[in-house]
């Protein structure tokens, strides 16, 4: 079983839109194998389903078109009442096929990055650039606080 699904989606020829997969490029590169396995997407589909049934915990990294430019939110998922097949499915979508066809809920977050810019190009805004680093070190405290409480609940079942 995968301690932690990073899901690194968005379109990374519409400028912010690819900060999630510039995002897990460094992530890749700094988390252990061991500790997360990280994918990339252009839209969550349902055959992700069953990959986040296989996941003690997942986190959907994305750029979002509201907020401040720059600006980093991290909030917990929870299951959506209303699953229905689309071209596309929202986190709270995807977990709830996920329970639906495979039984298991993984905790969920969504990581997002607040961009300026989503014209097409493969070029980052200035305010994604900066926040960058900071999207990524928010993702790794994520990781290992989840890493931990798996460790503690581990030990508790001894």
């Amino acid at each position: 079983m995968t301690p932690v699904l990073i899901i690194a989606y968005g379109n990374p020829l519409r400028s912010d839109d690819g900060v999630a997969w510039q995002a897990a490029e460094t992530l890749r590169r700094r988390l252990p194998a061991s500790q997360a396995e990280i994918i990339f997407v252009r839209q969550l589909t349902p055959e992700l389903a069953e990959q986040l049934s296989r996941s003690q915990s997942v986190i959907f990294l994305d750029a979002s078109c509201s907020g401040e430019p720059g600006k980093i939110t991290c909030e917990p998922l929870s299951l959506s009442a209303d699953v229905h097949f689309a071209h596309q499915l929202s986190p709270s979508g995807l977990l709830a096929l996920g329970t639906l066809l495979y039984g298991d809920t993984p905790r969920a977050f969504s990581v997002s990055l607040s961009g300026k810019s989503f014209d097409h190009g493969d070029t980052l805004s200035s305010a994604a650039i900066n926040s960058l680093p900071r999207l990524v070190a928010r993702v790794c405290e994520l990781v290992e606080h989840l890493s931990n409480a798996r460790l503690v609940n581990a030990s508790l079942n001894v």
